[in-house]
């Protein structure tokens, strides 16, 4: 068998176990199958079509020493111990699972330059085998007698857009790429959401999360001053090269591109701001806070990240809602912004022209202008159920002449819904507008409780969220970044369980 069939058989059973695992109660409830049981089932389902999908990934010089049997007894052997280590660390998890959102925020950042079927990647290796252990983890909880799957309002949204998206595979150009997706992104990120959604409360999971988060930033931070400094960056030998010519230096720091970091540091600012609220009568954290949000600055200012300074005045703008009055805040944003665009149309003859000039828009975005006209002509091509997921970029490619390929610095798609759009047609474009109004509303819920220690995180989550939707406009990274699902399964439970229902008690074995 080809190793294109068996991709498509793995996407089939991958998305067969998707509708098996997250299927609404009362959808399922006319069946009389146990709710958990047929959950888990599906859960089993879809970590087999990983694996099935993972392996046909693995390089061709690693499967020639796989097919000699000692190499092959070796890799047995290898995965039976990883497993069982992976089991008894599990087994320590769940006696304190918040270490599991402690590990979790170490590793959601941390990208791995790898090469996968000859494209090079960056791909969240450490997370990965956080996953694995949340799922021992949440093995061992349900043993000990928490056998509850709580099913979230996202679920059948996610049932059919995802589900969707893996089976376009089927019908995709580029099958490879396709499976990349999926194996890397796709499945795992659907996998943690379901596990920070069920652990959530039991781990203290936003405190957890919003410390290592502040925590880390603040070195990665200061790695890309120091790269700014010394005009040297890691990682990314393109990012290299743009910088001779470029009139900015930017840096990346420990991630592979700017706009990633700029992302990150902004998600850290916003939790900041949080904090600074939450805890506004202590001097002492209001000082650190005030420090690290310099630091964070001096980092965002040094990527030159126009997406990320976006999605920060979007985030700053969400909360701000919450924080003080709703139509103060819009009269000022309306007042500021007015002001702002009609000063920057009269003093600049720059921005005049990228306004009424589409080939200075272009020109001015990099690229982007081009790339959201092209998918939306492959969408034209195929307007239902679109050229299946990994096809932008070798559709896109096809459809420019040999000059133009040699001028055109990417061929990846910048923006999220035009991908979705292009890949899976009509049919996910209007899946993914309809999961995201919800998460919204989800969003909007949690944002609204009187009391600040639960509205002000669920603002802070909520404008995390909706920023990391508005860069992935210009940057996409929208499916492919885990802090999405992150955000997404922490307001369905805060929107859930606004009084923290369920949570440990202060001073218990399980609080941090």
């Amino acid at each position: 068998m080809s190793a294109e069939a068996v991709r498509q058989g793995a996407a089939i059973i991958g998305a067969a176990g998707i509708v098996v695992m997250l299927a609404p109660r009362e959808v399922t409830a006319s069946l009389r199958v146990p709710d958990l049981p047929r959950r888990v089932t599906g859960l089993g389902i879809l970590l087999a079509a990983w694996l099935i999908m993972a392996a046909t990934l693995v390089p061709s010089g690693v499967q020639d020493k796989l097919g000699k049997p000692v190499w092959a007894g070796a890799a047995v052997v290898g995965v039976i111990i990883g497993l069982v280590v992976a089991a008894f660390i599990g087994r320590l998890l769940a006696r304190k699972p918040w270490v599991w959102f402690l590990l979790l925020g170490l590793a959601l950042p941390v990208r791995i330059p790898l090469s996968i079927g000859g494209t090079d990647a960056n791909l969240l290796v450490p997370l990965y085998g956080v996953i694995v252990l949340g799922l021992f983890t949440w093995f061992w909880m349900t043993r000990a007698g928490e056998r509850v799957w709580r099913g979230t309002p996202l679920d059948l949204p996610l049932l059919l857009f995802v589900g969707f998206s893996i089976t376009s595979l089927c019908w995709s150009s580029d099958i490879p790429q396709a499976a990349t997706k999926v194996t890397f992104f796709w499945i795992p990120f659907l996998i943690l959401f379901v596990l920070a959604a069920q652990l959530w409360q039991r781990g203290r999971a936003l405190r957890v999360l919003g410390v290592t988060t502040m925590a880390m930033a603040v070195p990665v931070s200061l790695l890309a001053v120091a790269e700014y400094a010394s005009r040297r960056v890691l990682w990314n030998h393109r990012l290299e090269q743009a910088n001779v010519y470029s009139r900015f230096f930017r840096v990346n720091s420990i991630f592979y591109d700017p706009n990633i970091l700029g992302r990150y540091l902004v998600l850290a600012m916003l939790i900041g701001v949080a904090v600074a609220w939450l805890k506004r009568a202590d001097t002492r954290v209001l000082v650190a806070v005030a420090a690290a949000e310099i630091i964070y600055a001096a980092g965002l200012v040094v990527t030159y990240s126009r997406s990320s300074a976006l999605m920060l005045m979007i985030g700053l703008f969400i909360m701000s809602l919450r924080l003080f009055r709703p139509r103060r805040v819009i009269l000022i944003t309306v007042i500021i912004g007015v002001v702002g665009f009609a000063g920057a149309v009269a003093g600049s003859h720059q921005v005049r022209d990228a306004l009424t000039s589409t080939s200075r828009l272009s020109k001015v975005s990099e690229g982007r202008f081009d790339l959201v006209n092209g998918g939306v002509d492959m969408w034209k091509a195929h307007p239902v159920a679109g050229s299946g997921l990994g096809s932008f970029a070798k559709d896109y490619s096809q459809m420019l002449s040999a000059g133009e390929l040699k001028k055109t610095r990417v061929v990846i798609s910048h923006n999220a819904p035009v991908t979705v759009l292009s890949e899976e047609g009509a049919i996910g474009f209007g899946l993914l507008a309809w999961l995201s109004v919800l998460a919204v509303i989800v969003g909007i819920k949690a944002t609204r409780d009187r009391d600040e220690d639960i509205g002000v995180p669920g603002a802070m989550m909520l404008a995390g969220i909706v920023g990391i939707f508005v860069h992935a406009l210009l940057y996409s990274a929208l499916i492919e970044d885990p802090y999405t699902w992150v955000l997404a399964a922490g307001l369905v439970v805060l929107a859930a369980f606004p009084r923290g229902d369920l949570l440990p008690e202060p001073g218990s074995a399980e609080a941090p």
